[in-house]
């Protein structure tokens, strides 16, 4: 099923990549890399601006990648220049709006925007992550608008992105596997001599829709099994246990078994996100997904778990959490990156907040966050911070932070992550 890179290109191509975010933008550079005339386009004016002056706003993006060599490498806010393209591929974000709904108004904006510019004859590849069955429907109404049969008039496919943010194991978007569906074989073809020229190994499926719905199944895997590990850490609290002890042993078997982490709850744009998709879709057919109903609805309760846990901690503090003085360590979703999209933490310093709490936080990739329209602004990591404080909540603990682990100085710690070691006043969930 795996395709070597002998399908490659005969010479670069114009391409519009669309969406120059966390996944856009290093698909823009790897394309300008490879040696192609690339283009890309966002509203987003500060972002271009960023870029123009040569800085990047994206931890795994150094300033200095942006000195492309072997291509070229425009970004605007012109749709004109779509036109003007071979290929364009489409990375805007799709998250979810309230209960879970996904939310494709980007997507189809875009959509609209081709459908004005787009020429005939050209390659159109969807990198953002959509529900089963999108990618399918949208290149049906581009057809229907422009006149033009998809897979002969122009060319769709689906290759989703599989980016991991400040990803520490050395995967990136050379080596991760790249998945390529096709509307039809010819459509495939086009896209998998296009990727294969950034991507060292492409994997053709057979449809668009193999393609959509494996991206959102890697992600439900994993929302899943790290919910699974919250069911055993009650489990194993109960039993007067560690969870990861238990975890650790379980890893030690080197078939059948892939080790999740319980945490303070599930952030980003993808995990938390993607179950949804498959969701709206299984709604739509009538097909029952108990399994990861359960799952997104333990995530979601995620959060408040910690609020409750730390409330109970201060409790038997003789402390009140209304009354309490909480410095939360990490404001991000994730240590190593500035993106704070369904972050756990903005939920717990939100109820904390709400429950009466005087809310500090810690964090060098975020200055302020508004909590309740009220803007709050980051702490200082130092011992006088610590212990000015009732308790510390460790959420996302940078290197930074963990390379300076003054929490052992505060009366009371409450660590979502397993970060500290045992020692008087530190607890876990």
């Amino acid at each position: 099923m795996t395709s070597d890179n002998s399908d490659a290109l005969p010479g670069p191509i114009r391409v519009g990549v669309i969406g120059l975010g966390y996944t856009g933008l290093p698909l823009a550079l790897g394309l300008a890399n490879a040696g192609h005339e690339v283009t890309g386009y966002d509203i987003d004016e500060v972002k271009l601006a960023s870029l123009r002056g040569g800085h990047s706003y994206l931890a795994d993006v150094r300033d200095e990648d942006l000195a492309v060599t072997g291509g070229s490498l425009d970004v605007t806010s012109d749709s004109r220049v779509l036109g003007e393209v071979d290929a364009v591929i489409v990375c805007v974000p799709t998250p979810t709006a309230s209960e879970g709904v996904p939310d494709l108004r980007a997507f189809h904006s875009v959509f609209g925007v081709l459908a004005e510019r787009i020429k005939p004859g050209a390659l159109i590849i969807v990198q953002s992550t959509v529900p089963p069955g999108t990618t399918a429907r949208a290149a049906a109404e581009l057809g229907r608008r422009l006149g033009l049969t998809p897979g002969e008039g122009f060319f769709v496919a689906n290759a989703p992105e599989r980016i991991n943010p400040a990803n520490t194991e050395g995967w990136n978007l050379e080596n991760t596997p790249k998945l390529v569906g096709g509307i039809n074989e010819e459509s495939g073809l086009r896209a998998r001599r296009l990727l294969a020229s950034v991507c060292k190994v492409v994997v053709p499926v057979n449809s668009l829709e193999v393609a959509e719905t494996a991206k959102v199944f890697e992600n439900t895997f994993r929302l899943v099994n790290i919910t699974l590990t919250y069911e055993l850490e009650a489990l194993c609290n109960g039993i007067g246990i560690s969870v990861h002890d238990v975890i650790d042993a379980a890893e030690t078997k080197p078939y059948g078994f892939l080790a999740h982490r319980p945490g303070p709850g599930i952030g980003g744009e993808c995990i938390p996100v993607d179950p949804h998709f498959l969701r709206s879709v299984a709604t739509d057919l009538n097909v029952a997904l108990p399994l990861v109903d359960q799952a997104c609805e333990a995530a979601k309760r995620r959060p408040m778990q910690v609020v409750d846990r730390l409330a109970e901690l201060l409790t038997d503090s003789d402390k009140d959490v209304s009354t309490a003085r909480v410095l939360v360590v990490g404001a991000t979703y994730k240590a190593g990156v500035a993106d704070m999209r369904n972050s756990p933490s903005l939920e717990v310093i939100s109820e904390l907040h709400r429950r009466g709490a005087k809310v500090s936080y810690v964090d060098p990739l975020v200055e302020e966050i508004l909590v309740d329209g009220e803007l709050l602004e980051r702490a200082t990591w130092d011992r006088s911070t610590v212990t000015a404080h009732d308790c510390v909540v460790l959420m996302t603990a940078s290197r930074q932070v963990v390379d300076r682990p003054l929490w052992y100085a505060a009366p009371l710690v409450l660590d979502t992550w397993n970060l500290a070691a045992a020692g008087d006043g530190i607890h876990h969930l």
